[in-house]
């Protein structure tokens, strides 16, 4: 009984270094959103736990909703000179649409950490240069 007991402390102790999700560096640059490595790249830079993981993309997706919301991604085709039409991001706006739409476990303070760490990934992936 006593050498269960060490190996499942063992297990519990060696378990606590894996990582809960990775990041693909192939990616840097790609221009491509992936919810999934956006998800991970917070959880990641936020030291977060592995069930954080459906908090934050949770999060992510209630953002999609919001940003549909504000036409900032629209079906509208470029205006006839080529340049879209600027659609202002305020950060709060979207910490609020999303604490009051959607049924989340996540304070507004989380929400807001989650969403200004999103910009890193942004940036990781060149959509946004800073």
């Amino acid at each position: 009984m006593k050498k269960i007991f060490i190996l499942i402390l063992i297990s519990i102790f060696s378990c606590k270094n894996e990582s809960i999700c990775t990041i693909n560096e192939n990616n840097a640059g790609k221009e491509i959103y992936d919810l999934d490595e956006a998800t991970c790249f917070i959880a990641l830079k936020l030291n977060k736990k592995k069930p954080d993981l459906n908090l934050i993309r949770g999060a992510l997706i209630a953002e999609e909703a919001w940003i549909e919301k504000i036409e900032l991604i629209s079906n509208k085709p470029l205006q006839e000179d080529g340049i879209d039409p600027i659609a202002e991001l305020d950060i709060h706006d979207l910490v609020e649409f999303v604490f009051n739409n959607y049924n989340t476990e996540l304070t507004k303070m989380e929400l807001l950490e989650i969403f200004e760490v999103e910009t890193g990934y942004l940036e990781f992936i060149e959509v946004v240069v800073e």
